[in-house]
């Protein structure tokens, strides 16, 4: 079983199978949200068997986003999206995005992708706190459906 140690956020300006996808630099947090709107559909013949009544409900929206975090460095690591890469994604571009689990020499090799999709970079915050490490956190909201496990 793979722990959360070891599953990354990847982030491409392209898709397919000539992407090239950078992890989130220095990462020190991932949050995956999804959720559903639901809408009550209930009528007349919503029971079951022996004459219970039970509400149904469908889907009627579906949200999610990711929010994630990291320190913000200074210096170059041409295999990863920095602070400086995150802010300019904060955009109406599309980027593509998928959570994978890695291993090896710091997490940088790419394994079995966990889910999959595209999005926008909607949210970018830094915090220099005197005396402490600057960090920063941003939000990539879904847009459309994910895929789960396409590797």
């Amino acid at each position: 079983m793979e722990k959360g140690q070891h599953l990354r956020l990847l982030i491409s300006d392209t898709t397919g199978s000539s992407a090239a996808y950078k992890f989130i630099g220095f990462a020190t947090d991932l949050t995956f949200h999804l959720s559903a709107t639901m809408e009550d559909s209930s009528t007349k013949d919503s029971s079951d068997a022996d004459g219970n009544v039970w509400q149904e409900n469908e889907i009627t929206a579906r949200t999610g986003d990711i929010q994630f975090g990291g320190l913000v460095a200074v210096g170059t690591d041409a295999d990863a999206k920095k602070f400086k890469d995150i802010v300019d994604g904060v955009s109406d571009d599309i980027v593509y995005w998928k959570i994978a689990a890695v291993s090896g020499a710091n997490n940088r090799v790419i394994g079995k992708t966990i889910c999959s999709g595209e999005g926008k970079i909607s949210n970018c915050q830094a915090d220099a706190q005197a005396g402490q490490r600057a960090t920063y956190s941003g939000t990539l909201n879904i847009y459309g459906p994910v895929t789960v496990g396409n590797d």
